[in-house]
């Protein structure tokens, strides 16, 4: 009896040991930017959707390229680095994009397109690097909690910079998305933001691990997201559901328009229904484009995402 008590004790131990190394591996694989697993099967599992071809010689795309942004940076309160690029409308504006770019990607990713389209519209564009990405510092990615507090910080660096009368509007897609979205609810979130574009977020980072757990990495989610979420709150300071857009957007006090697309099985189009649910602003839309993967709701339909985009700044902007 005594040896199959020790046999069993030794197999538990064995089982612990190596579902705490998983979750470790896990962790590092999917927060630290120089990981080199992880990004590979989201981007194998991004690829194996129907995308859309972005020709290069596409007018949108050679106008970002032919900019030559100005580079700001600050310094956040864990004493990291932060970059940002501004590109000025060509007349004097005191209109506002603030761009928020997503998982493992740069604003050079999701705002290559459309960046054109505000700049048109005589909107200055500011583009943040987030932590852990671009050229900003950092090690581990937030998936907008430290995010969306460095981009409070950002809201008020612009305030001190371009004056306290302009106009801002939120943009951010994926991760991006997220963190705007966890920003409107922010009670520290300035008076300035006149509203919201919510393109492709996930509900909260637990229920999007818990997605790309079971349909890209074939993981159950017990006992691996425990223990990645033990290593996660250990070196990156929060809990897997800290990070969660459709317990702040009950909180919301700005218009939001959400996007998501048709055919996104990254960040599953359920997710976006969920949110426009749970919201609590006074005006909110949604806007789901058909046969769209995900962040590509833009090049798939330009003309109803501007639309929309529009629509809302006919309504909120002066």
């Amino acid at each position: 009896m005594k040896k199959l008590t020790k046999a069993l004790i030794g197999t538990a131990a064995a089982a612990g040991a190596v579902s705490f190394g998983a979750g470790y591996i896990i962790f590092n694989e999917v927060m630290n930017r120089d990981a080199l697993i992880y990004p590979k099967i989201a981007d194998s599992a991004y690829k194996k959707m129907d995308h859309v071809d972005v020709a290069e010689e596409d007018e949108r795309l050679t106008w970002y390229k032919n900019q030559e942004p100005q580079y700001f940076e600050m310094i956040n309160p864990r004493n990291f680095r932060l970059k940002a690029k501004y590109i000025p409308a060509d007349k004097p504006s005191k209109k506002y994009v603030f761009c928020s770019h997503g998982y493992r990607s740069t604003g050079n990713g999701e705002f290559k397109l459309m960046a054109k389209f505000y700049h048109d519209m005589g909107i200055n564009l500011f583009i943040v690097d987030h932590q852990a990405a671009g050229e900003s510092d950092g090690k581990y990615i937030g998936f907008g909690y430290h995010e969306s507090k460095d981009c409070i910080l950002w809201l008020k660096w612009m305030l001190e910079k371009f004056g306290d009368d302009i106009e801002i509007i939120l943009h951010g897609v994926s991760m991006g998305c997220a963190t705007v979205l966890m920003m409107s609810g922010d009670p520290d979130l300035p008076s300035n933001v006149k509203f919201v574009v919510a393109d492709c977020g996930y509900t909260s980072a637990y229920d999007e691990f818990e997605h790309i757990l079971s349909t890209a990495m074939h993981l159950p989610n017990f006992p691996i997201l425990y223990t990645s979420n033990f290593f996660n709150k250990l070196l990156n300071g929060w809990d897997f559901k800290d990070a969660d857009p459709i317990n702040r957007v009950h909180c919301a006090k700005v218009p939001i328009m959400f996007i998501h697309g048709g055919n996104d099985d990254f960040v599953p189009t359920y997710m976006v229904h969920q949110l426009y649910a749970a919201c609590e602003s006074e005006y909110k839309d949604l806007l789901v484009v058909e046969g769209a993967a995900h962040a590509e709701s833009y090049p798939t339909d330009s003309a109803a995402y501007e639309a929309k985009v529009k629509e809302f700044a006919g309504k909120f902007l002066s």
